[in-house]
């Protein structure tokens, strides 16, 4: 016979870089949603931003709650380096390392202004910091500014914005350019996005960049991960969180609505705000009855691609200290020097890899492979300099250089990296993806933003305070 199952309290094993009591902050009293009663319960798939978020808003509401999450921690793709147990066996960096977001656009974006209401430092990541690859060598934009390939790239890349060409990809719309100068683009316009230019639509870029109304400046917080921030602000939503937890099933028609756990477990409630990302939403839940046609339209004209964050560490850094991002790589279309105002000693590199050549790595089944093949593309740029200086390890762990992959392909409840809009993808997919089903249904993730930062924190935390107001009208209907 099928159980229920009591919510279990998450305890919460993380770092002690989890800051103060002003942290800890729930929505605030002025929230323009009105207070409300209701007896049913709202369930929530996921513990991601966006579910932390649409839980948190609904609970101080006075609505009860319960989130399922499938994996072992909060946060979602949200994830930070100090707060795994498989760590190197030499720490990585004394500043913080991100495994998922690592960085946010906008210091008036979502996630911006939670920041700034928790006055957290930060660090502004200057156009000047930003390097290029072209040809197996790398400069400054301005020392790139009398060449060719290089002004080619960026005069496409800055009218994606305004582009009114057909629906196509964005390689197709880039058109004849070299093949030194299209695989910066693809860096800039393809992986930036979540696959490579080939498979990311031109159309559905330029439309969401259309809609954003912030500033697009990079930031990365000084001293505090985004994990731990996650954490500290979502505080509030802990005890109403199960771990371990993942959905097989969700029947929408019963009443009340049933759930049941990949280990038979059966929970009952009201509404359920479902947050999963694209390939769990494709295949991983059944939903009963099936979702509509236009939700199963609008998920098939949206990808989510393999994806990888290589971590690197070094005894030098040959990079340079003025560097922040370098684009440009085929292996590594995005290095990042995450430690540019954050420490004295950044000698460590994140390697953002999304799309085929995400696949490509993951297919070697080989963390060592994985490794030597960035190597040797960096090896190539920097004069031989990576391999001569990748840290190992003391003995008497072999010698064995440090590094850490965090391969979201395999990660069987997310399964890649973030959605993206494929050629004929419009706001309209996304639109009908975030539609509610009957009063019953609703949902939310980065995949439903229509704020235009699909694909982001600032998207996924949008995603979650939309939902939670059309879940509050919906109870108010009911009075």
């Amino acid at each position: 016979m099928k159980r229920r199952q009591a919510i279990r309290h998450l305890g919460v094993g993380f770092s002690s870089a989890v800051v103060g009591t002003t942290w800890l902050a729930s929505c605030k009293k002025d929230d323009p949603l009105p207070e409300i009663q209701y007896d049913g319960t709202v369930i929530v798939i996921g513990a991601g931003p966006a579910g932390l978020y649409a839980a948190d808003i609904l609970i101080t509401k006075g609505v009860k709650v319960v989130v399922l999450e499938a994996s072992n921690q909060i946060g979602g793709r949200v994830r930070s380096l100090r707060n795994q147990m498989d760590l190197p066996y030499q720490s990585i960096a004394d500043f913080p390392i991100e495994l998922g977001a690592e960085y946010w656009q906008g210091n008036d974006s979502v996630f911006g202004k939670i920041v700034a209401n928790l006055n957290r430092d930060t660090v502004e990541l200057t156009d000047e910091s930003k390097k290029y690859i072209l040809g197996e060598q790398v400069k400054s934009a301005a020392e790139w500014e009398n060449n060719g390939d290089f002004a080619a790239v960026q005069s496409f890349v800055s009218k994606i914005k305004t582009y009114t060409g057909p629906a196509t990809s964005v390689k197709d719309a880039a058109g004849g350019l070299s093949a030194d100068a299209m695989a910066l683009m693809n860096s800039q316009a393809g992986n930036f996005y979540g696959s490579s230019s080939d498979r990311v639509g031109i159309k559905g870029i330029s439309e969401q960049m259309k809609l954003v109304d912030h500033d697009l400046k990079y930031y990365v917080l000084k001293s505090n991960t985004m994990q731990d921030l996650v954490i500290s602000r979502f505080d509030n939503v802990y005890r109403h969180v199960q771990l371990n937890s993942p959905v097989k099933s969700v029947n929408y028609t019963s009443d009340p609505l049933k759930i049941t756990l990949e280990d038979g477990t059966e929970i009952t409630g009201d509404k359920v705000i479902v947050t999963v990302p694209v390939p769990i939403l494709k295949k991983g839940i059944t939903f009963s009855p099936g979702l509509p046609a236009a939700k199963i339209s609008a998920l098939g004209r949206l990808g989510m691609d393999p994806s990888m964050r290589v971590i690197l560490d070094f005894k030098k850094n040959f990079w340079g200290n003025e560097a922040s991002f370098i684009w440009g790589g085929i292996t590594g279309p995005q290095y990042f020097s995450g430690g540019i105002g954050r420490s004295e000693f950044f000698q460590t590199m994140s390697v953002t890899i999304h799309g085929p050549k995400a696949l490509e790595l993951s297919n070697l089944n080989d963390e060592q492979k994985v490794v030597t093949t960035i190597l040797a593309e960096l090896d190539k740029i920097y004069d031989n300099q990576a391999t001569a200086f990748i840290r190992k390890n003391l003995p008497p762990d072999d010698d064995k250089m440090v590094y850490f992959i965090k391969d979201w392909t395999k990660e069987k409840y997310i399964q890649g990296g973030f959605s993206y809009p494929l050629a004929a993808t419009t706001l309209d997919d996304r639109t009908a993806l975030m539609e509610p089903i009957n009063d019953r249904l609703f949902f939310a993730g980065e995949a439903t933003d229509i704020s235009g930062e699909p694909g982001t924190i600032s998207g996924a935390l949008a995603s979650g305070e939309r939902v939670a107001e059309d879940v509050v009208l919906s109870i108010k209907k009911l009075s």
